[in-house]
């Protein structure tokens, strides 16, 4: 029974990896590029601070250097404990607003101060009591202004033209949400105007940067094609303004990010039924990337118990009110591949003590996937130089021998954060277990002299 279950899932597991690795592979020429429309449609960015001293000059950096004219930035620090508000009260000569009025559509925790930059007269700063991320998007929300909403982790960097891709994009009026591309900033050196791909780092951040490529350039263009999105990452998403009053904001949760994607696929299905939600590489950040274990584990196990929290709150919408597509996406990827199958993994050793002799179907299932995940990897790494991301000869030599070692032992890594994050949600499904920053991402403002455009802003 239990080699027939294996056989299934290996099955179901080459079924969406062809879908995934063919569908980029045959659809993907190059990096299109996109139109800039004349109208510079205002945007509205928010950045939930909490406890970020180390990186939330860099985000600031990225902010006030973007090529957009028609945009106000609003910084929302959540109660931070250490000297984030400090720094950005130093950096933006920020002064107190009486003017600012919310929406009143969305609730959230009591607003202390809000404070406008002196400097940088459309950086907004909302000081509130902490509440959590999804908290304190709906407070931006509620103060913002402009038509397009972006969301932005305080550890990323905007790519100076992403605000204008955006744009271009919801010139469509029937898309209603987008989802940018987040590279991980560690894996590029030099100016981060002119960002170059290196993979001369160490393995844990070699790990990610495949992954983020295979996860945004494989998987999530795949699901766009599909109309089949499940997440939205929360490092960046851009959102119609109108459209997050309508779903009622960001629940509370550890998983505010596919949650607001799921409602919204939720109301394309029930309303909008010529709407939908797409993903778009050109729309570039850069993200701080977990450096040690540590970081990771606690990234990942609560990357999973969002997972978990999001299948339960929606367990009852799965293929009448998120349609068919979506729904075998999370029920088949998700909920069999990436949670179910990782339990089943771990019973495999005890599978084989006592069933010696099925070694060598196993031996050929790993073989299966294996060979597979090789394919996959080689596959991403082809997508991602058709969309810019070129590396040297060293570095596609770096990679061919990285890939294989990384099969077999960081992949596997998976099966510990899903089994122990599933666990854990039953347990304290609400804990944050936020990886600390490191503010690695300032090496890529080598050259470029702090807040230098701020005339733009």
């Amino acid at each position: 029974m239990f080699l027939q279950i294996s056989l299934i899932f290996v099955l179901i597991f080459v079924i969406f990896q062809t879908f995934y690795m063919f569908i980029p592979l045959l659809t993907i020429k190059g990096l299109n590029k996109y139109k800039k429309v004349d109208k510079e449609n205002g945007v509205s960015i928010l950045i939930p601070a909490y406890n970020e001293e180390k990186v939330i000059l860099n985000c600031l950096q990225g902010i006030v250097n973007l090529n957009y004219n028609n945009v106000e930035a609003i910084f929302i620090n959540d109660g931070s404990t250490d000297r984030t508000l400090d720094i950005l009260t130093q950096h933006l000569q920020l002064v107190p607003v009486y003017n600012r009025l919310p929406a009143v559509k969305i609730p959230h925790e009591a607003i202390i101060d809000i404070y406008a930059s002196t400097l940088y007269p459309k950086v907004l700063v909302i000081d509130k009591k902490n509440g959590g991320k999804a908290d304190a998007l709906n407070a931006g929300i509620e103060y913002a202004r402009k038509e397009y909403v972006v969301t932005l982790d305080a550890d990323s960097i905007l790519d100076k033209e992403s605000l204008h891709v955006i744009n271009s994009t919801f010139s469509d009026n029937h898309i209603l949400a987008i989802g940018g591309m987040v590279q991980i900033g560690q894996g590029f050196q030099g100016n981060y105007l002119k960002p170059r791909p290196t993979f001369i780092n160490p393995g844990i951040i070699r790990f990610q940067i495949l992954q983020y490529f295979t996860a945004f350039y494989m998987h999530k263009y795949t699901q766009s094609k599909l109309k089949s999105i499940t997440v939205i990452a929360g490092a960046f998403g851009a959102f119609r303004r109108k459209v997050l009053f309508e779903v009622d904001g960001f629940r509370k949760t550890i998983g505010e990010d596919m949650d607001i994607t799921l409602k919204i696929q939720r109301l394309i299905k029930t309303k909008y039924k010529n709407h939908r939600l797409i993903f778009v590489p050109q729309a570039l950040c850069y993200t701080e990337c977990p450096e040690t274990f540590r970081a990771l584990f606690n990234q990942r196990v609560r990357w999973q118990k969002a997972f978990v929290d999001c299948f339960f709150m929606y367990r009852k919408n799965f293929f009448h009110k998120l349609g068919v597509r979506l729904s075998l996406f999370f029920l088949g990827d998700g909920v069999l591949l990436g949670t179910i199958n990782a339990f089943t993994a771990l019973l495999i050793p005890l599978f084989l003590i006592f069933n010696r002799d099925h070694y060598m179907v196993a031996l050929g299932l790993f073989t299966i996937t294996f060979i597979l995940g090789i394919f996959q990897s080689i596959a991403t790494i082809e997508v991602s130089k058709r969309l810019g991301i070129k590396y040297t000869r060293m570095d596609y030599l770096r990679i061919s021998l990285f890939i294989p070692l990384e099969i077999v032992t960081y992949r596997l890594l998976g099966i510990l954060f899903v089994t122990i994050g599933t666990f854990m949600f039953f347990v304290n499904k609400d804990k944050w277990d936020k990886a600390n920053r490191t503010g690695t991402n300032y090496q890529m403002y080598e050259d470029v002299p702090l807040l230098e455009n701020h005339k733009a802003m």
